[in-house]
């Protein structure tokens, strides 16, 4: 090839070259925003579905990228947290396992300016238990306090797991300053309390168990029922004085004040107690008889079964029977706490005079009734696995079956309750070293 032509066809390539590159280059120019479009609306699409009218949204937090934030104190149920541009408020995407099977509950949040949820969506729901398709339109228009919203009946857990992301992505907004606290009132404090006071009103989560009675008093402004059977609660007020008031299956009461203090001694608050013993005493059912022929039943041999005096117990422990056989002391202890879809369950504990268990059974459930497929339950050895076990010895893993955990750990919580009780039993009941 000549000189010449070869340098005709470098120059050729050349700008064939620079032609090519400048195509490329427009063609970049041209798609990138559409591929940065693209994957902005993927993923600013469930925001813009709870804050429609949102500009744009910058964002302040993502689980995946933690480490980049500035924010501090994040929950792992929170995700991700954006700002709207324009200052509508903020959204925020949540994810939590804590429902009934333990796959993830997915929803995404809209907050506005003022602290209130404006827009909120479920985006994933595998619970075989459904809340309803209208239970999250019930968080519209809340604050922080979450003041009006209620659980869901048959679907607590999953109606707790939801609630709780809500009030950790509050939670976060709050403690960084994003957003105003609400602020909550007495009777929703006292609330709050109860399953602090009272923990047989509650199951294993500190989800209250009760059924609201009518109670035209003069003082109670909420009457609550617990479904053990463990006693009543009341929310009360009196002037400028709000109250809780609880009262167990044997009569005994105790006061607290909205800052949590055990006011039952302070004459201020009298009034309303003595009209919460009046109608717990005229309403509570008495398990005595029945639990005393329960024992009767596990200690064939005894000669006597008086109860014993149970003083300021709010526990799941509900009766408790010093059992003589012959010359030997011994005392029984029954207990009702939450099993299976939170139903109450009966475990009957009998202790010798030194604490020790002597033996145990249950009602209901996973000792009388095949409630689950997914678990071989030896009943005689699971009994037999409790006999001699002392406050020392017991851990509370004892209990536990693996395919029945909801009953087996309200057969824990009910033995942790009784072992609590024990030496109260025992001084009230005469024993001997």
């Amino acid at each position: 090839m000549k000189k010449n032509e070869f340098s005709k066809s470098a120059v050729i390539l050349v700008v064939l070259f620079a032609i090519f590159s400048a195509l490329m280059i427009g063609v970049n120019g041209f798609t990138a925003p559409i591929i940065e479009s693209n994957s902005a609306a993927q993923e600013y699409a469930p925001l813009l579905s709870v804050m429609p009218e949102a500009q744009n949204f910058e964002p302040l937090y993502l689980a995946a990228d933690s480490t980049s934030s500035t924010l501090m104190d994040v929950p792992d149920t929170v995700q991700g947290i954006y700002r709207e541009t324009s200052g509508l408020g903020y959204v925020l995407r949540m994810s939590t396992t804590k429902g009934y099977t333990g796959d993830p509950i997915e929803l995404t949040m809209a907050v506005d300016a003022e602290g209130k949820i404006s827009g909120i969506e479920l985006n994933a729901y595998p619970e075989t238990k459904d809340f309803g398709a209208d239970y999250p339109g019930t968080y519209l228009g809340q604050d922080s306090t979450l003041a009006d919203v209620s659980l869901v009946a048959g679907c607590t857990y999953s109606s707790v797991a939801f609630k709780n992301a809500v009030a950790d992505a509050f939670a976060v907004l709050v403690a960084n300053n994003l957003s105003a606290e609400g602020v909550k009132d007495a009777s929703q404090i006292l609330m709050e309390l109860l399953p602090t006071v009272y923990s047989g009103i509650a199951n294993k989560s500190g989800v209250l168990q009760y059924e609201e009675v009518v109670f035209q008093g003069t003082y109670a402004q909420t009457s609550m029922k617990a479904l053990n059977g463990s006693g009543f609660a009341y929310i009360m007020q009196d002037g400028s004085n709000a109250a809780l008031v609880i009262c167990n299956a044997k009569g005994n009461c105790r006061v607290f004040d909205a800052e949590g203090n055990d006011v039952t001694d302070d004459g201020t608050y009298a009034a309303m107690k003595d009209e919460a013993m009046a109608h717990t005493a005229a309403n509570i059912v008495s398990n005595t008889d029945a639990d005393m022929k329960r024992f009767q039943a596990m200690m064939a041999d005894a000669t006597e079964i008086v109860p014993v005096t149970l003083e300021n117990v709010f526990s799941t422990v509900s009766e408790a029977f010093r059992i003589t056989v012959g010359e030997e002391i011994y005392f029984g202890i029954s207990a009702r706490s939450y099993g299976y879809s939170n139903m109450p369950m009966t475990v009957y504990i009998v202790v010798d005079n030194t604490g020790a268990i002597v033996s145990m059974t249950a009602d209901e459930l996973i000792l009388f009734k095949e409630y689950f497929e997914a678990y071989t339950l030896d009943e005689p050895s699971y009994k037999a696995g409790f006999q001699g076990l002392t406050a020392d010895t017991w851990t509370g893993e004892q209990a536990l079956i693996s395919g029945a955990t909801m009953s087996s750990d309200a057969v824990a919580t009910a033995t942790t309750d009784i072992f609590e009780v024990i030496p109260t039993v025992l001084a009230n009941g005469g024993a001997t070293a």
